[in-house]
């Protein structure tokens, strides 16, 4: 186990199997690896980096050439872990959650979200809220999590629109987060690399910085 995720090789994705054992810094599976470059040379006779990773799984004792080449195919057949896989994305979405949760405190907003994942789901991350809304897009994935700031833009859009849910905006008119100086529900994004809340009244405008809402700010609930 890694991370809290469940991590057996026996039943792992062929392409899996070639991540894990590069990142842990073990022996990559020669046969397995010839199997899938040869596989992607049929189809792609010209492909570089399958080529390269068909010559290395026979490459006697060369683990360093292997396991780059392994590294170099998957990210030229443009391969995402799942968080099984990568669990350190995972651990990017909590920290991501903490900065809305710090939003949601600093707007009056009081009930619990946590981040899950139903079973119904292709392995995406949600965020539920106290009243158990999820929104209405089709979760976090793993690829959104590559890094630090998508993480955060992803889980606060996840949150916005299950606290809306929540709010019973198609009924209330309610939004959250609400712009202090306009009263619109904003949307997160990003402005010189760092993710903040953003309106869209007047010019458009970033009205804060996503986990540092102002503390002279109105409630975010504007209905």
């Amino acid at each position: 186990m890694v991370g809290g995720w469940v991590d057996d090789r026996s039943e792992m994705d062929p392409l899996d199997a070639l991540y894990v054992a590069v990142r842990d810094g073990a022996m990559v599976d020669r046969q397995a690896a010839f199997e899938i470059a040869m596989d992607w040379l049929e189809c792609f006779p010209l492909h570089a980096e399958a080529r390269e990773l068909a010559e290395a799984s026979v490459a006697d004792d060369d683990e360093t050439r292997l396991a780059a080449a392994v590294a170099a195919f998957l990210g030229a057949c443009g391969y995402e872990p799942g968080f099984e896989q990568a669990p350190e994305r995972f651990a990017r979405l909590e920290r991501a959650l903490d900065a809305v949760r710090a939003d949601m405190w600093a707007t009056g907003l009081t009930g619990e979200v946590r981040l899950v994942r139903p079973e119904w789901s292709s392995g995406n991350v949600f965020v539920e809220t106290w009243a158990g809304d999820m929104g209405w897009t089709g979760g976090v994935f793993s690829s959104d999590a590559a890094d630090d700031l998508s993480a955060l833009l992803a889980v606060a859009e996840q949150a916005r629109q299950a606290i809306m849910e929540s709010l019973d905006y198609q009924f209330t008119g309610s939004v959250w987060p609400a712009c202090p100086a306009h009263g619109l529900g904003m949307s997160p994004g990003a402005c010189h690399g760092t993710g903040v809340w953003w309106c869209e009244g007047g010019d458009g405008h970033v009205s804060a910085e996503i986990g540092h809402w102002p503390e002279s700010a109105v409630p975010s609930a504007w209905h």
